[in-house]
């Protein structure tokens, strides 16, 4: 399947909140700069299916406004090609993925996905029970049967959660609101490649028929305080990142 018929898809993306979505560079390049998904997809100008709202914390030490939210309905038709994340730039071979978002309980469905020219996801962030990791690089490794699976997580209970992934070697670790930490195993190639010539789908898969909604219930939120400048601070030196990345990960 070519791009351009890829473009023409309707996403059928799913019901969630969003406040940010980043993706960096590998921490040992000095001039690495993060990619900002929500900015490459124009969240800002609110496009159909997308309003902005109240984010994960209500109020802040360091702000007088709360954080912002983005809702994205089904209306909403979100895909950018992959180049818009690094022009410059082969896609890296180590990098993470920073995320806070809000699911609906029981959802099971891809948050991001990166397909190359010919229409094959090569990566893909799955929120849900039990999430997999899908990843596959130019020689086609990892297999399906081997995509990382962090069991005994839960990131569609339609609580907000802050979700850091790190690509690093042979290994993919998932930080989960600055608690858990689980690493598991990435069988890819000793150099592997991401074909930057596709397309990156915000919120489904191409195809899918499986949609992520919103809880609309109450929910109890954490304490922005202190403590909770502690918790990015501790996902940062978990994950190996420089300081400087701090104010581009915990403001929009």
């Amino acid at each position: 399947m070519q791009i351009r018929k890829l473009m023409r898809c309707r996403l059928g993306t799913q019901d969630f909140l969003s406040c940010h979505l980043l993706i960096l560079l590998s921490p040992f390049l000095s001039t690495a700069e993060p990619a900002d998904l929500l900015k490459v997809l124009d969240f800002h100008n609110l496009p159909d299916g997308i309003t902005k709202t109240t984010g994960f914390c209500t109020s802040r030490r360091s702000s007088k406004e709360a954080d912002v939210a983005y809702r994205v309905t089904k209306d909403a038709q979100l895909s950018a090609p992959t180049k818009q994340l690094y022009p410059a730039s082969p896609f890296p071979e180590d990098f993470s993925i920073l995320t806070t978002v809000k699911a609906k309980k029981g959802g099971q469905s891809f948050l991001i996905s990166i397909y190359n020219e010919q229409g094959i996801q090569q990566i893909g962030v799955e929120l849900g029970r039990s999430p997999v990791f899908l990843y596959e690089d130019h020689t086609g490794k990892p297999g399906p049967e081997d995509y990382p699976l962090f069991r005994g997580i839960n990131l569609a209970d339609g609580k907000w959660h802050r979700v850091a992934l790190s690509v690093q070697k042979k290994n993919v670790t998932l930080v989960l609101d600055c608690k858990k930490k689980i690493t598991k195993f990435l069988d890819r190639s000793e150099h592997p490649i991401i074909d930057v010539n596709g397309i990156i789908v915000f919120g489904t898969r191409i195809l899918d028929e499986e949609v992520f909604e919103v809880s609309h219930g109450r929910e109890q939120l954490w304490r922005c305080s202190t403590r909770m400048m502690r918790c990015f601070q501790l996902i940062f030196e978990i994950l190996g990142f420089f300081w400087e990345f701090f104010g581009v990960f915990f403001l929009m």
